[in-house]
């Protein structure tokens, strides 16, 4: 009984100072939809449907920050994606390797947990999918790809004034400007920082409390 009131007044103390944090710096949480498929597929393994995210509403997002996105095919919708190319920039995509004006952004080591699952969005099956970090931008993120699919919509694109390309942390199981073009700068001002839980909810102290990369 003592252990769980400890919890629970832990909890409370948390939540106070996540509810200060975020009036004092203009963080917006927001749960990925569970019920887009395609959504949580592409931004594994950084996330997955039903985390409980922070979102950066000020600033200026930069080359390499997974941003939050106006849909610009459903209304009242998001995409989420990682700023890979800004003006000016020739976005070149074949198979699995990313460069950015001719500049390659591969794999640099396998992650920690190098192997993880995702469900398909059409078949709704579990895939076995590899993780790797790649450097980016200042800093680093996850990067997943499968062994048994094959890459989608191969692309090379100059990034046209006032707009970015974005790509999806999941190499195959993409949501990103392979799909529906770039997108106007001024739609994708918000930045993902931080995930306070993931869809199993506190008790899940993996997916609790995580910096967004």
């Amino acid at each position: 009984m003592r252990k769980t009131l400890r919890q629970l007044i832990t909890l409370t103390g948390i939540l106070a100072i996540i509810a200060g944090i975020l009036r004092l710096t203009l963080l917006e949480p927001w749960v990925l939809p569970p019920e887009d498929g395609w959504l949580g597929a592409s931004v594994a393994p950084t996330l997955a449907s039903g985390d409980v995210v922070l979102v950066l509403t000020r600033g200026e997002p930069g080359f390499g920050d997974l941003v939050r996105c106006v849909d610009p095919e459903y209304e009242n919708s998001w995409v989420v994606g990682r700023i890979a190319g800004l003006t000016g920039d020739t976005v070149e995509i074949l198979g699995h390797t990313l460069r950015v004006n001719g500049r390659r952004f591969d794999v640099s080591d396998a992650c920690h947990d190098r192997r993880f699952t995702v469900k398909h969005p059409d078949s709704e099956s579990e895939l076995e999918m590899d993780c790797g970090r790649v450097k980016m931008g200042s800093g680093w993120h996850y990067r997943g790809t499968s062994r048994k699919l094959r890459p989608r919509n191969d692309k090379k694109k100059l990034v046209g004034p006032g707009r970015f390309f974005l790509v999806s942390d999941n190499r195959d199981l993409h949501d990103d400007s392979r799909d529906f073009g770039t997108l106007p700068a001024s739609d994708c001002t918000q930045r993902i920082v931080f995930r306070l839980w993931g869809a199993g909810g506190w008790a899940d102290g993996k997916h609790r409390l995580t910096p967004i990369r």
